[in-house]
This record gives structure tokens, sequence and C-alpha cells, in this order.
């Protein structure tokens, strides 16, 4: 078993234990469509995380992939990772998906392209402590982000411009 077998293990153990645990509490916090995914002018893609508030601290953010076809692993291509930012990030971030900033606790990421098969998702948490207020979450495909025009993000199964992604996510904040 590889290391990175061990670690996508054990970060399905610590989502099923927080999963567990928040229905053993009878509510789940709110997840809303406050991540947008696009390309940066180098064609790196990035993730833009917009909290409710400026003055909400990001917790933590998580990308996944998950495969039903079960199809081989390219190592080349970006599985998953989490990352703690310091208590001091606050309000919208914009981060590469290759590799969250280096001031960020986070496991090296060595990919370099999105996976040809599967479906990614990127989300962030909000709240103090162990206390989750609510999520920001989107999903998407290489596809989705190889259909972007220059200045387009995906967020919420579409693509749309960065003025409309915070109109739609402060709007779901409200």
């Amino acid at each position: 078993m590889t290391s990175d077998t061990k670690t996508a293990r054990t970060l399905l153990r610590a989502g099923v234990i927080v999963v567990l645990a928040l229905l053993a509490a009878g509510c789940s916090p709110a997840e809303r469509p406050l991540v947008a995914i696009g390309k940066g002018p180098d064609g790196d893609v990035r993730a833009l995380l917009r909290p409710c508030s400026d003055d909400d601290a990001i917790r933590e953010v998580v990308l996944l992939r998950t495969d039903e076809k079960g199809g081989k692993v390219d190592p080349a291509a970006l599985d998953h990772w989490s990352a703690r930012p310091p208590r001091s990030v606050t309000g919208e971030q914009e981060l590469s998906l290759f590799g969250p900033p280096e001031s960020w606790q986070s496991k090296a990421v060595s990919a370099t392209k999105l996976a040809s098969h599967g479906d990614y998702s990127v989300s962030f948490v909000v709240g103090p402590d162990d206390i989750v207020r609510y999520k920001g979450r989107t999903s998407f495909t290489r596809a989705d982000v190889a259909g972007l025009a220059p200045g387009q993000w995906w967020a919420d199964g579409r693509a749309m411009s960065r003025a409309k992604f915070r109109e739609q996510a402060d709007d779901a904040c409200s």
C-alpha cells in the first residue's frame, strides 16, 4: 500500500467520522455554491472561494476526485488534497488546484493535470474550532474546465463570469 493510498483512506475515514457525527447531532451544516473553478492566464486551474462575510475565517479546504469507473490511475493527475489556512485567512481567496498557498498546512501535491475521467469537488468549511457554520462547495470535471472561455468560472453546474459568481454567492448567503 502506497502512502498516497494510506492518505486517501485516512481522509475518507475522517470524512465518514464527520458525516456520522453530524447525523448523530441531527443536523448538517448549510452547503452553499460558494466555490468556482476557472483558469488563470497561464492555464493554471484555479479555485475561487467566496465566504459569506469578509470576517468569516476559512478553516479547511478539500479537493476530492471520484471515479466510479475505477479506471487506471494516472500518477500525474490530481487526485485529492486538504489544506488548513492560517486563522487569519478571511474573505475571498483564489488558489491553484495544484497546490494550496505555501503558508497553508497541507501535504505536497505533485499533480500537473486533471484526470480525464471522474468528478472533482472543491469545498471549504467556515466555523470556529469543531463547529461548522456552513460549507462552500462545487463539483466539476476536466471537460467542464476545458470548455470555459477566458474569464469564465464553473460554479453550481454551469459557466459564468466572476461577477455573476459573486452575485450568486452573495444570494446564497442571504
